[in-house]
């Protein structure tokens, strides 16, 4: 085994550097100063260096180039869907004639929400290509807009869904007359994604990634406390984004259809297609993007093995699957023109008062969606007109 030992001399303010060849078969210290001699030697392995360097780096080329041509195209696509189905929503509650309430708060908010997070994409699609060319003070603002909103637009559901379950299973409809509860809940589940936000706030931040060659704005941890705070961030976000409003929605809408099954006019209603419209929705929309954050979670804490080919593999799939995510907001105003009926009446009301459908439309449609239903029928419980 070649070692190489390297003599520091120091006389005064002079220092001597003597680099010597030799073999040492019996050194167990690579570290030895003579404090007689005012000599430092160091004894450097050079076989475990050439272990420690063998390895090259990976290959990032086939995930930017994937980036490149796939972000722009696919995410100027959702903010044009986004932005206009959202603004037809708040267009469509604000001109009804009738202040908002109930229900319509949380949607009012909902539909806010997702504007405010597909306004962040343009962003995002130009750092793919050109790298963050924007200030670093931007990126902490675009950032946090869009995770703030990220999490309002998911909570908001479960305000819609937790709604519609008092209404129906329970029958309780007093509180709708108070508008207050409807404000001070939506203005409670801001404040809370705007606290599960302070940690993007504080360390985003645009900085140059050697990998990548540019420069990306991008979580910038400190060293010694980084894989906590991304393993930290990645549960949380998987328990309050994706299985808490699951669990929610699932509990919610299987005692809805429940209680719809028990009563007579149960074959009339549409209920059974809005709740299965959004809660497929939710499913398939942002199941594959926290599936992918729990492979990640996974490699962070070592039980995984991470090669280049996982690597960029799994930077494809984040990047595959969070568009697909971010297409849910363009899925909320479709189910509400498509799907849920008060919304569609709404539209109709509004479309004609500006002349943009003829009377015999207008009599056509509200006659055959006005057709007397069962008696027993409660209209606390006619979730055909409840909009989702």
């Amino acid at each position: 085994m070649t070692w190489y030992s390297l003599q520091m001399i120091s006389d005064g303010g002079l220092t001597v550097v003597f680099l010597n060849l030799g073999d040492f078969y019996d050194a167990e210290d690579h570290i030895m100063f003579n404090n007689s001699s005012g000599e430092f030697t160091y004894y450097y392995n050079d076989s475990y260096s050439y272990d420690c360097c063998s390895a090259e780096p990976c290959d990032f080329n086939p995930y930017q180039e994937f980036s490149e041509r796939f972000l722009p195209p696919f995410y100027i696509l959702i903010f044009l869907l986004g932005l206009g189905g959202n603004l037809m929503v708040i267009a469509v509650l604000l001109l009804d004639r009738v202040s908002l309430f109930g229900n319509d708060i949380f949607i009012f908010n909902l539909a806010i929400a997702d504007i405010l997070l597909v306004v962040t994409l343009p962003f995002w699609a130009t750092q793919a290509v050109h790298g963050w060319i924007f200030k670093g003070f931007l990126c902490k603002v675009i950032g946090s807009i869009m995770k703030i909103n990220f999490y309002a637009s998911i909570l908001f559901l479960i305000c819609i869904s937790f709604e519609r379950y008092l209404s129906i299973v329970y029958v309780i409809r007093m509180y709708n007359r108070n508008k207050c509860f409807f404000i001070y809940t939506a203005l409670l589940v801001w404040l809370v994604c705007f606290l599960l936000t302070v940690p993007d706030f504080m360390y985003l931040m645009a900085e140059f990634n050697s990998r990548l060659n540019a420069t990306s704005c991008v979580l910038s941890f400190p060293l010694h406390s980084r894989k906590t705070w991304q393993i930290a961030l990645i549960i949380l976000n998987q328990v309050v984004a994706f299985l808490f409003p699951l669990m929610a929605m699932v509990y919610c809408y299987a005692h809805i259809i429940r209680t719809l099954r028990r009563s007579k006019g149960f074959k009339k209603h549409k209920a059974l297609k809005v709740i299965l419209a959004v809660v497929v929705a939710f499913f398939l929309c942002w199941l594959p993007y926290h599936l992918v954050q729990f492979i990640t979670t996974l490699l962070q804490l070592d039980l995984l093995e991470m090669d280049c080919q996982w690597e960029d593999n799994l930077d494809i799939a984040d990047t595959i699957t969070t568009s697909l995510g971010f297409f849910h907001c363009c899925l909320n105003p479709l189910l509400y023109a498509f799907v849920g009926i008060k919304f569609r009446n709404k539209l109709l009301t509004v479309l004609r008062r500006f002349g943009c459908i003829n009377q015999n439309f207008w009599n056509r449609h509200f006659r055959s969606s006005s057709q007397p239903r069962d008696s027993s029928w409660s209209e606390s419980t006619d979730c055909s007109y409840a909009a989702f």
